[in-house]
């Protein structure tokens, strides 16, 4: 494709059911069989039917996904709805920058510590310090250290 050449657009969906449509007209337009596409992108057989046939029994998720656009050799790029973002700006009020995080942070709090939190904790110490007993990693003196009396 050349620098000035922009990529030709398949589908426009904006919902479940229309990306799955746009999924179907790309396996017709490309007369694959679906059988094959999931050999093709390591998907088990007949899994391309459960998620986009007719009537799908499953839905394409996070597994999936993926091999089945880029087998069909689709990508996704999302484009601004300008209508949408006007009506959404209008109607909700920006957050407060103040309460913005920079970095995830976990709060533990007086309840966990003292509750659930504090039984956890001393479970998993004390199985921590019993596995450790039961692989040997106890202090142990070597005979070699003189440290002990020898019997003769």
């Amino acid at each position: 494709m050349a620098d000035d050449e922009q990529p030709r657009i398949v589908a426009t969906f904006d919902s479940y059911a229309g990306m799955l449509e746009a999924i179907r007209a790309r396996v017709n337009e490309l007369q694959v069989n679906g059988e094959r596409l999931d050999e093709y992108v390591g998907l088990p057989r007949g899994y391309y039917f459960k998620v986009a046939g007719a009537k799908p029994i499953r839905r394409l998720g996070m597994t999936s996904f993926a091999p089945i656009l880029n087998g069909l050799g689709l990508k996704c790029q999302f484009v601004e709805n300008q209508e949408a973002t006007e009506r959404l700006k209008s109607r909700v009020p920006p957050r407060k920058s103040s309460f913005v995080r920079g970095a995830p942070s976990i709060v533990l709090t007086v309840r966990y510590s003292n509750g659930l939190g504090a039984k956890a904790l001393r479970r998993a110490l004390t199985i921590r310090l019993k596995s450790s007993a039961r692989n040997g990693h106890a202090k142990r003196q070597s005979p070699a250290s003189g440290d002990h009396d020898r019997a003769v």
